[in-house]
This record gives C-alpha cells, structure tokens and sequence, in this order.
C-alpha cells in the first residue's frame, strides 16, 4: 500500500480534544495538511500515517488513542512482541498472546478457538461503544494477523473475518485489510484460519525482532500482504511496465497472461467488487502521491509516467481522487 484514506486518521484523532490533544499539531508533525484531513475522499501517503499514528500515541500517551476506556501504556504490543518470541510455535504462541492480554487488560477479552480444521481467534471490546467508527477492532485483528505471519515468515491465508457490528461505509478497504470472506452482525470480532499453520515456527531472529519494532504495530495496517485474488495479480502485472513507463497492457492482454477469457477475468473481478478501470486509477493514484510525496517530481512528469496525453487531465483526475489539485497536495504536505 502507497496511501491510506483520511478516514482512518480521523478515527484515530475521534477522541482528541477529550484528551487535550491539539489535532493541528498532530496533523502537523505528521505532514498532513488539516484540508486533506477533513477530505471524505482524502488520501495521505503510508509514511505520513505510520507518523501519524506514532505521534498519536505520545500526545494520547494511549496505545488506543482513548477508544477503549481504559488507558494502555504505549509499548504494550512490544512487550508482548517480546514475551511470545520465546515460544516455538504459532500454536503456543497463540495461547500465550490470549493470557498475556487478558492479564493486563481489563478493556478487552481475546480468545481463541478451535472447531474442526479451523482456529478462531477472537478480540471482544469491553466498551465497543467507545470504538465508534471500529478502528481499534480493525488496528487490532489486521495488527494480529500479520504479526503471526511476520514472527512465522509466512503467508498467513484468512478464511473468513466476522465483525460484531453492522457493515460500515468505509467497509470498501476491507478488501485490503482483509482479504477474504467478511460477515458482519455477528457475536464476535475473529478471524479465522487453518488449524495447518498452527505448527508454524518462529523463525524471526532478535536482530529483525528489533527492526520490526521500530514501527510496528503502526505499520501493520498499510503493510503489505499477498492474496490470491485476481485485483492483487493484476496490480502486480500492472505496477512493473508502469513504473518503466511502458504504461499499462490492455485488458485483453492481461487475461490472456492470466490464462482467462476477458469474459472470466470481467467476472471474477466483479466478484472481487473490482474491475479493471478501478485498479488502473488507484495504481495510478497511489503512484501519484507517492511521487509527489517522495520524489519531488513535477507534475507534467508526473502525468506522462503515469500515462496521461495530458497534465491537465492528470489534473482533473486527481482532484477526483483526492480532493485537492496535484501541486495543492505538495503545498500542503509541505517540505
């Protein structure tokens, strides 16, 4: 992931002033501009939030930015991170994560389960009425994920993920967060997986436990997974020739190197609740602001890169995305 929306910022900065947090200053040791904040479809680069989210947790001094009703000291997680490290597999360290959590936090009860071939693990809010746009429900479960497939280096495949609430309007990024079958309404807030991997083992050295704490788990939400669905090959076969500014292949080539009519592909995209002028654009977006952001290039090149006859429709298409014209967005993330 390049970009993220605002959404998620807000959800984070919900509580500010209840906790004396100026959201200005946040905003501002974070390189985002209080316009692209309050944009509905505001996006900000991945950096900007891990920033965000980090300076969050010393003006909160919270690592639940107030969303739980109960404060946890930040560097929880990285206690924890540590405490399973000892253990031997993904099955004790499972356990092990459960009672460390039920131990010190009275805000929330995790659980695991196991039925047949499947484990179920589940994070219960004591106050879920607190979590109102569900961020700390969605930071948690996607936090925990990806940190069993982190410490196992391995692809850690979903097969389902139920939430306790009611399907959001910004469930449109589940897709990415959770890349499998979603339930809302349910008991629970879980995720379920096979009972295989429970005998994975934890590979990660002391070295790269280091390294992995000197952003997690404030990465985890933007950082990258794999899955096997048609909308992640094809963003894979489109990223390369795009970045040599060869431009895109057209659909039909596409599915022909995916071994698929372009009737099947069309298919199963809209069952992905995707298609292919959809992917193009948020390539082509996150590219956008990424280059903006961190490689300071101008916008007429900016344009032709990403395959525009034109800076003006580049322009126009980026307000779309974004709210803001491409030279608004530099002014206001700033140098």
């Amino acid at each position: 992931m390049l970009t993220i929306n605002s959404h998620f910022i807000r959800a984070i900065l919900r509580n500010a002033d209840q906790y004396g947090v100026d959201i200005h200053t946040v905003l501002s040791e974070s390189g985002i501009s209080p316009e692209i904040y309050q944009e509905q479809e505001g996006v900000v680069h991945v950096d900007q939030f891990v920033r965000l989210v980090q300076r969050a947790w010393y003006w909160f001094d919270d690592e639940y930015w107030g969303l739980s009703g109960a404060r946890c000291q930040p560097g929880l997680f990285a206690l924890m991170v540590r405490y399973v490290q000892q253990f031997d597999t993904l099955g004790a360290l499972l356990n092990e994560l459960c009672r460390f959590y039920n131990t010190t936090r009275d805000d929330a009860e995790f659980s695991v389960d196991f039925q047949d071939d499947e484990v179920i693990f589940s994070v219960k809010l004591s106050n879920p009425e607190r979590d109102v746009d569900h961020f700390l429900s969605e930071f948690q479960m996607v936090s925990f994920h990806r940190f069993f497939g982190w410490i196992c280096s391995k692809r850690i495949i979903l097969d389902r993920v139920t939430f306790a609430y009611p399907k959001p309007d910004h469930s449109y990024a589940y897709r990415v967060l959770f890349p499998c079958e979603q339930v809302f309404d349910q008991q629970q807030n879980s995720f379920v997986f096979n009972k295989r991997y429970l005998s994975s083992s934890l590979v990660r050295s002391n070295s790269e436990l280091k390294s992995f704490l000197k952003t997690a788990p404030a990465d985890l939400l933007i950082r990258p997974i794999t899955d096997d669905s048609y909308t992640t090959k094809i963003k894979g076969m489109l990223l390369e020739p795009l970045r040599k500014g060869d431009g895109f292949p057209d659909f039909n080539s596409v599915a022909s190197d995916l071994c698929v009519s372009p009737q099947t592909l069309r298919r199963k995209l809209k069952m992905e609740n995707s298609n292919f002028q959809e992917i193009k654009d948020n390539i082509r977006r996150d590219l956008a602001v990424d280059k903006l952001v961190n490689e300071r290039l101008a916008v007429s090149d900016i344009s032709s890169l990403l395959g525009f006859s034109e800076s003006s429709s580049f322009t126009r298409a980026f307000k779309q995305w974004t709210g803001v014209s491409p030279a608004d967005y530099r002014l206001k993330v700033g140098s």
